[in-house]
């Protein structure tokens, strides 16, 4: 999937983001990957089947709610 910015993209040209803007973003996204790499090492996750099945059942008449993230059974 390309989402390179067009020379001509409308939403691009309404808003550059400052540095500042920037370097809070950059940051936001730091902590949300430090978060979700925190919750895999806790045993927290959701399966790729899981995920691909939601996925699947949006826009159709029944969707599924979000496959949250759940702690792996003891063995």
């Amino acid at each position: 999937m390309d989402t390179a910015p067009r020379p001509n993209d409308s939403a691009q040209a309404a808003h550059s983001e400052t540095e500042a803007e920037r370097q809070r973003r950059l940051v936001w996204e730091a902590e949300g990957i430090a978060r979700a790499r925190a919750s895999i090492a806790a045993g927290y996750y959701a399966t790729s089947a899981e995920v691909k099945t939601w996925i699947d059942s949006l826009g159709t008449d029944n969707p599924l709610p979000v496959p949250y993230p759940r702690h792996p059974r003891p063995r």
